[in-house]
């Protein structure tokens, strides 16, 4: 499950752009010379195709066990997979539906035994890019430092699958089995269980240091936290990540090209894996992943033939028939995911005002998620009223998700506060006035003269996500709530949205973040594809609010053992009304526009993956 990427948005108007269209972007190197879009389909200039990253957000995290902080589609969805794949794969090339497709999987469909206690799983025929073979060792490696390290790990939550192990035995190099204390709804252990382990290269990467023997550590914990320990320093060298002969070792279509100094412009380039063992090989001799500090600098580029597969700023959407005229494909791209804002329930300050359960209604009242979708979207977007996407079509979603429990509604956000004693002036910041922890008063730990005066962080470089943070604090001002809003890089907010993980009102920076948006979609359910409780869940790795309610937990423990649906509806009902988060509206992932030269891309992944595999330069 990943809080997602930073969307892809724009600043300039495409009248601008293509009136300079002779210009490329400032914040990457020219690898190959610029060509018009008309005409671009014929002979192309080099057999290199590029992708644009969102601006602000690098990968930042190559190895393949990675905590919160480094948990966004930039290092999850494309970087890493493209190197490492999973034993399961989610997703689909010619899909957006995120489900299981067992042919691009490491493994075959898993079988179960022992009164559903006992999963056992057989591996295809794999072979690293050294050309070993990729085995059940490989899997036993993750798993090692997996359980040796799960504080460290950004998807472990209390109580989740890999706590209840019990056994795990690997009979021989290509079948091994698990066996746990208990038996586990299906669908969450293949979503959100067997779906995470990915096998990596044992007889690389079983090392203490650079310049040690590979050896087999992992096999004791203390030796498998050396390992991680290691391994975790080399990921976060990323000037070096093109000449580190570890990540060069890989089994996806995919491996960085050495010697092209990533980290000197966060340019990444790919080059074709020879012995990819996958259904498909690559097309591809090379493939990149371009960075941008503004929208306006990927636009220039874009239009300027020098990204194959960009995307269209929200506030140009009025331009895409002229796009489509020139050859270019625009295509809306859906996300199995969510959008919210984060409050920080441990900031000393305001920690204690989120905790109250009337606050976070009032602030879900004054967000008019229609108009913002409406005017400021441009349709590209849908509203959100839990952690369960309206879309893409699922079977998670409740009959109740599918309404706003909260709609906009700036008297009874203004009415809320004033009965549990806020005085609320007309255009004005309100004042608590009745502190106290009744049902008339403030709440617990708020003291008189307390005002809703909040600060937001949220990611710089989009028009459209600047526009829609003025939309909201002008309208949480309407109802006594007043917001300052500040923009930085996205790696930079997600990064302090996490401060405070793990601590509590007293041990929390007062300088610490109070609201934070990571932009839209806010998280993506990858590689964790069934809804789970982490996010949300007291003591979860990725519960950077510090959000905490005993139903919720006992509400997602039971997601994970009851069958069927009943239990994943109780959950996000309840979530829909207790707002953990602030609902936000959802925008699409991105509106993608493809260049007349690219072809091989078909439906764009609700999960996030791209398949530069299956990507070709048309003739």
């Amino acid at each position: 499950m990943r809080k997602g990427r930073l969307l892809a948005l724009g600043v300039s108007t495409l009248a601008l752009v293509l009136s300079a269209c002779g210009g490329g972007s400032s914040s990457h190197s020219g690898t190959r010379s610029s060509q018009s879009a008309k005409g671009s389909s014929s002979a192309t200039s080099s057999q290199m195709v590029t992708f644009a990253e969102a601006p602000g957000s690098p990968p930042t995290y190559i190895f393949p066990l990675y905590n919160g902080a480094n948990s966004g589609n930039n290092n999850i969805t494309y970087l890493q997979p493209l190197m490492w794949r999973p034993l399961y794969w989610f997703g689909h090339p010619n899909s957006a539906q995120p489900t299981v497709d067992y042919q691009l999987s490491l493994a075959y469909p898993p079988k179960l035994s022992n009164g559903g206690k006992t999963v056992t799983i057989r591996l295809r025929h794999y072979i690293w890019s050294d050309g070993r073979p990729v085995t059940t060792r490989d899997v036993q490696f993750w798993m090692n430092l997996l359980l040796a390290n799960r504080v460290d790990w950004g998807i472990a939550a209390p109580g989740d699958w890999s706590t209840h192990i019990v056994k795990m035995s690997y009979p021989s190099k290509y079948e091994f089995s698990i066996t746990f204390n208990t038996s586990f709804n299906y669908d969450y252990l293949l979503e959100s269980g067997l779906s995470q382990i990915t096998p990596i290269p044992q007889h690389a990467w079983d090392k203490t240091s650079a310049s040690g023997p590979v050896g087999n550590y992992d096999l004791t914990k203390s030796g498998a936290r050396a390992v991680y320990k290691f391994l975790n320093k080399e990921s976060l060298s990323l000037k070096t990540w093109d000449t580190n002969p570890l990540w060069q070792v890989v089994d996806g279509p995919y491996r960085l090209k050495p010697k092209t100094g990533f980290q000197v412009t966060g340019q990444t380039i790919f080059v074709a894996n020879p012995r990819y063992s996958g259904p498909d090989k690559p097309k591809l001799k090379q493939f990149e992943e371009i960075p941008f500090t503004s929208d306006s600098a990927e636009f220039n580029a874009l239009i300027a033939g020098q990204v194959d597969y960009g995307y269209l700023p929200f506030t140009d959407t009025s331009q895409v028939k002229r796009l489509e005229s020139q050859g270019y494909a625009v295509k809306p791209w859906l996300d199995w995911g969510f959008t919210a804002i984060q409050m920080n329930f441990n900031n000393p300050d305001t920690g204690p005002i989120f905790r109250q359960l009337y606050i976070r209604q009032a602030f879900q009242h004054l967000i008019d998620e229609s108009q913002i979708i409406r005017t400021v979207l441009h349709g590209y977007g849908v509203p959100t009223y839990g952690p369960i996407p309206i879309q893409p079509s699922n079977s998670f979603i409740s009959p109740q998700e599918r309404h706003d429990p909260y709609p906009y509604n700036p008297r009874e956000a203004v009415s809320l506060l004033r009965s549990h004693g806020w005085n609320v002036p007309a255009g004005g910041v309100a004042t608590c006035v009745r502190p106290g922890s009744s049902s008339t008063q403030c709440g617990a730990g708020i003291h008189a003269g307390a005002k809703l005066a909040f600060k937001l962080d949220y990611p710089s470089g989009s028009a459209v996500d600047s526009a829609e943070v003025e939309a909201l604090r002008s309208s949480f001002l309407a109802g006594g709530i007043q917001v300052t809003a500040t923009a930085a890089p996205f790696n930079q907010v997600l990064s302090d949205a996490y401060e405070c993980l793990g601590k509590s009102l007293t041990t929390c920076p007062a300088g610490s973040t109070q609201l934070a948006w990571w932009g839209s979609p806010t998280w993506t359910y990858v590689p964790i594809y069934y809804p789970v409780n982490e996010l949300f869940q007291t003591g979860g790795a990725t519960n950077s609010s510090g959000y905490s309610n005993k139903t919720n937990d006992a509400n997602g423990q039971a997601m994970q053992f009851s069958p069927g649906l009943s239990a994943v509806f109780r959950w996000e009902n309840f979530l829909s009304k207790q707002v953990p988060m602030l609902w936000f509206p959802n925008q699409d992932y991105q509106i993608s526009v493809l260049s007349p030269r690219l072809g091989g891309v078909g439906a764009q992944d609700s999960t996030g993956h791209i398949y530069p595999e299956y990507w070709y330069l048309k003739k």
